[in-house]
């Protein structure tokens, strides 16, 4: 993953984790772990945790918290505190990427290893996003 960011100028820097248990969405250990590995690289590093209960194809309102490292420990942003730069525009491809079932063919990197085959950086998915902005 290294390697390919370099290649493509890209930073990795945040974690996102989605639990599986639908009203759980605090980080456990294992993404404070990988969070803080990434923040080891880059000082502005995001631990997002998805909210499953917001979770809507409506987009009405943000189905993440965000979590900044901040003296050793991860701390939930402010929700009232924008970290969206453009909430409208996010929800809007958001909604337009649920109501395609782009979820569908999203590849994690789990999947990939899985199975090598399977491409964890979703060019398709990312096409659709850089038409839809």
């Amino acid at each position: 993953i290294d390697s390919w960011c370099k290649e493509n100028s890209y930073v990795i820097a945040g974690y996102y984790q989605a639990n599986e248990r639908v009203k759980d969405a605090s980080p456990n250990q294992v993404a404070e772990k990988v969070a803080s590995r990434i923040a080891e690289g880059f000082n502005d590093t995001a631990l997002i945790m998805v909210d499953n209960t917001k979770f809507t194809v409506e987009c009405v309102e943000p189905a993440i918290h965000v979590y900044e490292l901040h003296e050793n420990k991860w701390r939930c942003k402010d929700p009232h505190v924008d970290f969206c730069e453009d909430w409208t525009e996010a929800q809007r491809i958001a909604a337009s990427l649920l109501d395609s079932k782009s979820y569908e063919t999203l590849v994690d990197f789990d999947n990939h290893l899985d199975d090598i085959r399977n491409d964890w950086t979703n060019p398709e998915i990312n096409k659709a996003v850089l038409h839809l902005c």
